[in-house]
């Protein structure tokens, strides 16, 4: 599938990161159904495995039109799609920017706190600067997820900015990453 040019396979010590398919809409569900998940997100956590489709299906239409778009996290140890993680290709303005890769990450509330946000991380960063350093890299979170922000941080990202999420009506900081060190 050449049109998937970086949409990575990777591996960690704990970890298989790799394409999401329609084979995981039921983890997908089972990880994106929980309240908890999108407390700092848009409060709307998907109600059905149909809604977990449609979500897999516009993951797949942005691999097609970009190459690139987020990645399932799988835990080796029991083989159970933990969440998913990656870059997605952003051509809608936000925070006056357009045209930039957004890195962001999404899991299950049985997987925080055992750094696997951070682990699968550090093998997307390092994967971005190897292959898509001619494309903007930023990120985004809610300000009162703590968790979210020392995960970024931790990876390298500082924050510069902070901006009005107008879609979901949500303060967030905005942050960067030096384009010259590949922490």
């Amino acid at each position: 599938m050449s049109y998937m040019k970086y949409v990575p396979t990777l591996e960690t010590e704990r970890l298989i990161i790799r394409p999401i398919t329609l084979d995981d809409v039921e983890e997908f569900y089972a990880m994106d159904s929980q309240p908890e998940v999108h407390l700092y997100l848009n409060r709307s956590p998907l109600k059905s495995s149909e809604e977990a489709k449609d979500y897999i299906k516009g993951l797949l239409q942005q691999y097609e039109t970009h190459g690139i778009g987020r990645v399932a996290v799988i835990e080796k140890a029991t083989n159970q799609l933990i969440g998913w993680t990656g870059f997605k290709f952003i051509e809608e303005p936000m925070n006056d920017r357009i045209n930039f890769l957004d890195f962001g990450y999404r899991y299950r509330k049985e997987s925080w706190g055992k750094g696997y946000a951070t682990e699968a991380a550090l093998a997307c960063i390092a994967f971005y600067y190897k292959n898509l350093t001619h494309i903007p890299l930023h990120a985004s979170t809610h300000v009162d997820n703590q968790g979210s922000r020392k995960v970024l941080e931790k990876v390298g990202f500082k924050i510069t900015d902070t901006f009005k999420f107008t879609i979901w009506d949500i303060d967030c900081y905005w942050y960067e990453r030096e384009a010259l060190s590949a922490k």
